[in-house]
């Protein structure tokens, strides 16, 4: 593939005139038939799906609106007649980070009745029905705007990941439906007619690259600002990158890391115990300069430009500086090496003149090719960079980068440390304070002054330095294919710099330790306030990584001893993660370890099988003493086999039937004290 040398105006006259934002507006304005599409997505996906949609609205001249929930003005819903939600799930069942204020809007007792009657409303959901509370935040949304008066015009449906061929399974049939209703009640007047697929839409963003002429550095009139590589988004901080150490032995199948980080912002707030840390990965530069050759950017690649909006609806998000290159795009923002959505493909038809790679494109976007885009794309893994390669005559049109490559999301990891730990490792070496533990579960800190802070009864003053650890597995595995793929983020932490190695390290470049903005979020496992009630921690594998975090806290802030840990694991010798930990607790008499190494032996034992083998202790400490259980872990097999042996202990310790055993569980659930954070 090759740079094309013509010229946007060439450009445009060699394909379907695109439609421009000025139409766009006059639809918005003069068109009564107003459509809004209202997303909460997570993973870039339940947004893909609300954009796409609304680019077929317009097709019928729909006037259609698209934003995420928190980003719309929520004075404005009592205006809106037609309106589509579309919302993913996170973590146990719950909103996506850009839907939490406007479900928490939606959630006031001061509404009344009747506030949204004048709204017609759908609802679609994406989720994975592998999860316990499958598209929870989607079933939820609908009954409320029912609640508050709002009147369902088509059914909802509820889109899952385990369907044979994904969320599209479901979206494309129920999108089908949505039109012919939309149609029917808001029919397209005459002389309209919908606009062909062969004619794409005006481009999102334009790439306006500075003049080539030479300016004088000390001219007023040159006010262009350098290229960035991000915004500081809010609540973000800069972490250090400390320690990034293999814990699995060198012969192990997987490489698991133990990583810790600095954060020395004096305005950190901190973060508790199962909080969460985001991060937003980056390409590596080899990947991106391969990219940029195969495309013929390479010359241009570093030149600044400015990233100007042409849609009102469609803001650059405010991370990505509007002062940018084409190289820092690829490598810090557009994910260029994930497996691309149905939408990349629809996009991508507009952008070749070769009739085969048409057809084939056509074929794909068919409903009868469904299965085959399916398995092209998700069953074989491909990049968005190897669909390119396959379809060799495609010529992304720069202006159009921003609308056919995804934006590369945040990654959401478990903490593994201790909050306190950080502030007491710090005030021990200073002078060696210690901290008490206390019957109520907090912990006071002897007065302490150091040259970071000062430390007064558990609150920090000053510059303190905050150790964040985490155990995060990387991901690197072979498709069918035959492909060797590692994840994005994964791949990029295990290229990065850690201070402890560069001191280990003999050379005679000098290399600073890296560096990168980090996020805390709450997590949703929760400790029992009074350090008293016993602990019951299930995680196999990087599950382990909360409840090293529960369980550091409770021990060495709290003073807690009634806790248990079950802990799965291939083979003890390979991949039992922080074992020296776990069993000089245990002889310390603070912790009770039992670990499920399945390979070990002939019979493959997983933790399931060490809980009821337990099950006295894990009742007692359930019933009897009213304890917690969290489990953490694969959402896979694991909580449905965990949850069935939780069940099984509860019938024969509780001498119950099976279904009674299983709505004790379901009650024992109801009250918080047993939470579980899975992932897929």
């Amino acid at each position: 593939m090759s740079l094309s040398t013509n010229s946007p105006a060439e450009e445009v006259q060699q394909r379907p005139q695109p439609i421009d934002a000025k139409h766009l507006e006059h639809i918005t304005i003069h068109n009564p038939r107003r459509i809004l599409f209202l997303y909460g997505s997570q993973t870039g996906c339940a947004q893909d799906v609300a954009e796409n949609a609304a680019r077929e609205a317009r097709r019928m001249h729909f006037s259609a609106t698209v934003s995420a929930m928190d980003d719309y003005d929520r004075s404005l819903l009592i205006r809106e007649h037609f309106v589509v939600f579309i919302a993913s799930t996170t973590g146990q069942g719950e909103e996506p980070d850009n839907m939490k204020k406007f479900w928490k809007f939606l959630l006031r007792k001061s509404h009344p009745s009747d506030a949204l009657d004048h709204m017609e409303y759908t609802v679609l959901g994406l989720g994975d029905s592998s999860y316990i509370k499958f598209n929870w935040p989607a079933k939820k949304l609908y009954k409320r705007m029912m609640q508050l008066g709002a009147v369902p015009f088509y059914e909802p449906a509820y889109a899952d990941d385990q369907h044979y061929l994904g969320v599209d399974g479901t979206l494309g049939p129920w999108l089908t439906g949505l039109w012919k209703i939309a149609l029917e009640k808001y029919p397209i007047p005459p002389p309209l007619k919908i606009i062909p697929e062969n004619v794409i839409f005006k481009n999102s963003f334009s790439l306006v690259f500075d003049s080539k002429e030479i300016i004088d550095p000390e001219s007023t009139s040159h006010t262009q600002q350098p290229p960035l590589d991000f915004n500081q988004e809010p609540n973000s901080y800069l972490a250090t990158l400390l320690t990034n150490k293999r814990i699995t032995h060198e012969k192990h199948t997987q490489d698991v890391r133990h990583i810790e980080l600095l954060v020395k912002d004096p305005v950190f707030p901190g973060y508790h115990p199962g909080d969460v840390l985001t991060m937003r990965p980056r390409n590596l530069a080899n990947d991106v300069d391969e990219f940029l050759e195969y495309n013929g950017w390479t010359s241009i690649a570093d030149d600044p430009l400015t990233i100007v909006e042409n849609l009102s609806d469609h803001r650059l998000p405010k991370h990505i500086p509007h002062r940018q290159t084409i190289r820092s795009l690829l490598t810090n923002h557009l994910n260029v090496f994930t497996t691309p959505r149905t939408s990349f493909f629809q996009l991508l038809i507009h952008f070749t003149s070769n009739e085969d790679e048409k057809d084939k494109l056509r074929e794909f976007l068919s409903p009868a090719g469904q299965d085959d885009l399916y398995s092209y794309s998700h069953r074989m893994k491909r990049t968005i960079f190897e669909a390119l390669a396959d379809f060799k005559d495609v010529k992304i049109p720069l202006d159009y980068m921003l609308d056919i490559f995804p934006v590369i999301m945040p990654r959401s990891f478990s903490i593994a440390s201790a909050p306190l730990e950080s502030v007491l490792e710090q005030t021990q070496i200073a002078s060696g304070a210690t901290a008490t533990p206390l019957s109520n579960g907090e912990a006071v800190v002897q007065q302490v002054t150091t040259s970071n802070g000062t430390v007064v009864d558990g609150n920090v003053e000053g510059e303190l330095q905050w150790k964040v650890d985490l155990c995060i597995a990387i991901v690197h595995y072979k498709t069918k294919l035959w492909k060797w793929r590692s994840g994005i983020c994964t791949k990029w932490l295990k290229s990065l710099h850690a201070a402890n190695g560069l001191e280990a390290e003999e050379s005679t470049i000098k290399k600073e330790p890296s560096q990168f903005w980090i996020r805390i979020q709450r997590g949703t496992l929760k400790l029992p306030k009074d350090p008293s009630i016993p602990l019951i921690c299930i995680g196999p594998g990087t599950g382990v990584a909360p409840m090293r975090s529960f369980l550091h806290h409770r021990i060495y802030a709290q003073g807690a001893t009634q806790n248990v840990l079950f802990f799965g694991c291939r083979k003890r010798e390979r991949d039992y993660h922080y074992r020296d930990e776990w069993e000089q607790l245990q002889a310390e008499g603070r912790l009770k370890v039992f670990a499920a190494c399945s390979r070990d032996q002939e019979d493959k034992v997983y933790v399931q099988h060490l809980i009821e083998q337990q099950s006295a202790l894990v009742w007692t400490y359930l019933h009897h003493q009213k304890g917690i259980i969290l489990l953490s872990g694969s959402s896979n097999r694991m909580p449905a086999d965990v949850t069935r042996a939780l069940e099984r202990v509860v019938a024969k310790e509780g001498k119950m039937g099976i279904e009674e055993a299983h709505a004790y569980l379901g009650k024992v659930e109801k009250e918080g004290r047993f939470q579980q954070e899975c992932w897929a």
